[in-house]
């Protein structure tokens, strides 16, 4: 059996999670920017995030390349990368499986900073609709576009003028 897929697929690996812990840099790049309101420093934390997701659709896209030769390499087709892992003959398992768990997490990481900023934008969002409830309480409901007319409010993101 050759070691050349199992060691592009554990390079792959590493470069995932190298991808995805830049992606978790950018999210608290992002994050202060955003309650800083440093609105040029959220334009440069997007372009990084958006950067960052590339690195990540790129990396991931290698090492599903890469597990699938190493697959046909070893005859496991199905089955989790538990089962593969078994194929992989010791001391290259041991660094297989700190590799996927270190993926594991760098993801989990990734999931757990979107969902954080998520219920942030979301609380922000809700506080903001309650203040202008109450300060006009004749306008419930109501948004305006730039022409002064009504539209239809949705749970797009909200840009107030700073002269309110």
């Amino acid at each position: 059996m050759s070691k050349l897929n199992l060691e592009g697929l554990m390079g792959a690996m590493r470069r995932e999670a190298e991808a995805f812990d830049h992606y978790v840099e950018g999210q608290r790049e992002f994050e202060k920017a955003m309650l800083a309101r440093d609105w040029p420093g959220l334009e440069r934390a997007m372009a990084r995030l958006e950067g960052s997701s590339a690195e990540i659709t790129d990396a991931e896209a290698t090492r599903a390349s890469f597990e699938t030769f190493y697959r046909l390499e070893t005859g496991i087709m199905t089955g989790s990368t538990t089962a593969l892992a078994f194929a992989i003959p010791e001391p290259e398992r041991s660094a297989f499986t700190d590799l996927h768990r270190r993926l594991r997490v760098a993801a989990m990481r990734a999931r757990l900073e979107n969902d954080s900023l998520g219920e942030y934008a979301t609380a922000s969002r809700n506080l903001l609709g309650a203040v202008l409830e109450e300060l006009f309480p004749e306008k419930k409901g109501r948004m305006y576009g730039k022409s002064g007319r009504t539209v239809q409010p949705g749970h797009d993101a909200l840009v107030l003028n700073t002269a309110l």
